[in-house]
């Protein structure tokens, strides 16, 4: 009996230590970021570990681009993986949400993220029917960058830093193009470029007020003015040849091209910056032409299967703290970040290469910037419809008469009109 005694206390002793054990282990809560984005999330999240004992972030980054993960999100969430917290673009945050599939946070963003320490017009971007349901990762706008010594050479005066009324005008940044083109072959040099793909050519519609999209999302790809926009943006490409051509960017890439003096001018996202400064070129940075740009905000959602809602939104909360924006800065890595004390505090460090006035413009951008028009479709026509027909208009398979009648086709049928 007595030996029986003693093998019981022992049992419950170990079954005792096994509990406490296992109350002490971590959550795990799994995070999903483009491939792209894994090594410095992991940098990120190193304070975030080092800080407490209580959650550990496991980031997924086998998805390779947004499309990347979008799709392979899908794939988890059909098939039941848990997932809480995945890294998507603006033009799939719609789509999860009107599925159900996101975390609804807006109670707690207004408890917890201030005004006065956070932009709220970024939050309020991303509000649906007055809901939020993810944070954002960064905020880019495209940008003109430009090669001075380029500039210099020509005897060309360097684009105004001014947005709106006070920006260059599409007529200028063309005529400059034309005067910094010189050359054939290998030997080119290009006086400007901007990816032909609808997302970015954007930003010269949206200085006259224009949109793909119209009342209740009528599609406006019929508009004459917004074609007349992109036929002088194709004769650019394919005429004049004044911008590099697909087969050359996919065989030596801008950043290439840019850092080895081939493109004077660049419209590119801030992104992109890090990259341009790291090539050593002597660059600056300007308004886009009209001085109206496109505005992104990429989203950290939480999802609403998740097993750990709090510890969830404990990371989210970190990922966009001031610690965490300011290592962003410190890092020239993802633009402009949503705590405003951290973009306040590196305002003069941020952006590296760049004069203060520079640095002033990027920021200034913000307020200059508009967001595309996103709807839960828009991931389905941007994937099947928008992104095809851009790259035929852009190797010059389709006019664009062409391509705009087949968008408006498409738009139509795939919302109704």
């Amino acid at each position: 009996m007595k030996k029986l005694l003693t093998a019981l206390l022992a049992l419950l002793f170990v079954l005792n230590m096994s509990a406490g054990l296992a109350e002490s282990e971590p959550v795990v809560i799994k995070m999903m970021v483009p491939s792209d984005h894994l090594e410095f999330m992991e940098q990120l999240l190193e304070p975030f570990h080092a800080s407490q004992d209580e959650i550990r972030v496991e980031v997924d980054g086998t998805a390779s681009g947004w499309d990347g993960v979008a799709t392979k999100l899908i794939t988890m969430l059909a098939g039941g993986e848990q997932i809480d917290i995945a890294a998507v673009s603006t033009s799939y945050y719609p789509q999860f949400a009107e599925l159900g599939q996101l975390l609804d946070i807006t109670d707690h963003a207004r408890e917890t993220y201030s005004e006065e320490e956070y932009y709220w017009s970024v939050f309020e971007g991303l509000m649906i029917d007055g809901r939020l349901y993810g944070v954002p990762i960064s905020v880019y706008t495209l940008m003109n960058y430009y090669n001075k010594d380029m500039y210099d050479a020509a005897g060309i005066e360097y684009p105004s830093l001014e947005w709106g009324e006070g920006a260059w005008t599409m007529d200028e940044w063309r005529e400059i193009a034309n005067q910094l083109t010189t050359g054939e072959g290998l030997e080119r040099q290009y006086g400007a470029w901007i990816d032909y793909q609808l997302e970015r050519t954007a930003c010269f519609i949206f200085p006259e007020g224009l949109d793909y999209w119209g009342e209740n999302l009528e599609p406006q790809f019929d508009d004459e003015r917004i074609r007349e926009i992109h036929e002088v943006l194709y004769t650019m490409l394919h005429t004049d040849e004044v911008m590099p051509d697909a087969d050359t960017i996919d065989v030596t890439g801008m950043t290439q091209l840019f850092a080895d003096g081939r493109v004077a001018n660049a419209i590119e996202g801030t992104w992109s910056h890090n990259d341009f400064y790291e090539s050593g070129i002597n660059f600056g940075v300007c308004p886009t032409p009209g001085g109206v740009t496109v505005g992104y905000v990429d989203v950290y959602i939480p999802l609403s299967s998740t097993e750990h809602p709090e510890e969830t939104m404990a990371v989210l909360d970190y990922l966009i703290s001031y610690d965490a924006c300011v290592m962003k800065y410190e890092n020239n890595k993802l633009g402009p970040q949503v705590n405003r004390k951290a973009t306040e505090d590196c305002m003069d460090s941020c952006f590296a290469g760049l004069t203060p006035e520079e640095v002033e413009c990027i920021f200034a951008s913000l307020d200059n910037s508009r967001p595309l028009t996103v709807f839960p479709e828009w991931g389905e026509f941007l994937s099947n419809s928008l992104l095809p027909v851009s790259s035929l208009m852009e190797i010059g398979e389709y006019t664009v008469d062409q391509g705009f009648d087949e968008l408006q086709m498409m738009a139509n049928e795939l919302l109704g009109f």
